[in-house]
């Protein structure tokens, strides 16, 4: 599989890597699944992925515990894996997601981060959310300290706009920065295009849109109100069913060079300035099969006309990011 380099790092990853969200089960309407979580990440590993992203707030904690597990039983040495943790989110008795990067908290959370890994440094360690209620000099300054200690390997930020990332640079080095961005949600284009002019890697998150671009859903899928896609906009009556008109066509048009809409949704996002690296979320190791066909396609200018018209027939708000849908609370919301 193709590697690319993460901006001024010594990162080399894969430009697929497994996205481990659902896989702690919390906000994804399943119950976690430890036995799947481990065969997805060696599943993962079997098809040659190097870069596995977590944080801790995914299955609050259960998700980097199954990966820890998942590890000790590969043969695959440790130098030759990405880890990419995220501090930044923690949450309250009642698993009510707040932002906390207090400095006082930040190490303590990466070294339990470590212990469920099982390991003693993380490549790669992004800021989830900006902290409103901390100063970006100190929210900076505990990323920088971890850097220096060695206790990870670079630093990101996730979610945080140019001016967010302008400022922290004032701070502390920036290597990587991780956003959401897919075929029906590209508000965030510019957030790459800054990284790109500043030398700092793009990683994108949900490039399959949280399913909708996968293939599987259906006008009749339902979702409980645990799952957070019950009230994501995009699921909303009306606006959902206008997305899946438009994914038929699109599948169409992947058969039509025979990949899948999976395949052609990883694809396009890799094909935009600024995405070095697209992750592929899954939580059970089928949901994997097509990763080895993604390398080999390619997508023209004409080509993705052809994807923008078949999209601009069902829906006109692509522009969207819909980022207050995951954004968790600020600490002081929850009195925490």
């Amino acid at each position: 599989m193709k590697k690319v380099t993460l901006g001024t790092s010594d990162l080399e990853v894969t430009q697929i890597a497994l996205g481990t969200w659902a896989m702690g089960g919390y906000l994804w309407q399943r119950e976690p699944d430890e036995d799947s979580a481990k065969h997805t990440v060696h599943a993962a590993l079997d098809q040659g992925i190097n870069l596995i992203d977590t944080a801790p707030d995914y299955g609050l904690g259960r998700s980097e515990e199954f990966i820890g597990k998942a590890l000790q039983e590969s043969s695959i040495p440790r130098d030759k894996l990405v880890l990419a943790g995220k501090p930044g989110v923690n949450w309250t008795d009642d698993k009510q997601l707040f932002r906390d990067m207090r400095p006082e908290n930040v190490e303590k959370e990466l070294d339990l981060t470590l212990k469920r890994l099982g390991t003693d440094y993380l490549d790669l360690y992004q800021v989830h959310w900006p902290d409103h209620e901390i100063p970006m000099e100190e929210l900076a300054g505990v990323m920088n300290n971890l850097h220096k200690k060695g206790k990870i390997r670079a630093i990101g930020v996730s979610n945080f706009t140019p001016q967010e990332m302008e400022a922290f640079q004032q701070e502390a080095p920036l290597h990587v920065t991780q956003n959401q961005f897919n075929m029906l949600q590209r508000g965030l284009w510019d957030w790459f295009d800054y990284a790109k002019q500043h030398n700092i890697g793009g990683l994108a998150w949900e490039p399959m849109s949280h399913g909708l671009l996968a293939g599987a859903l259906t006008k009749s899928t339902t979702f409980s109100e645990d799952d957070f896609r019950s009230s994501h906009p995009l699921f909303e009556s009306g606006r959902y069913e206008a997305v899946l008109d438009a994914v038929e066509q699109l599948k169409n048009f992947a058969a039509s060079r025979d990949k899948t809409i999976a395949q052609l949704a990883m694809c396009w996002v890799l094909e935009q300035d600024g995405v070095d690296v697209a992750i592929w979320g899954a939580y059970t190791p089928d949901q994997l099969d097509e990763v080895t066909g993604v390398e080999d396609l390619t997508l023209s200018k004409e080509n993705l006309l052809a994807i923008d018209q078949i999209l601009k027939l069902h829906i006109d708000d692509w522009s969207a990011n819909y980022l207050d849908a995951y954004a968790p609370s600020e600490r002081s919301q929850v009195n925490a």
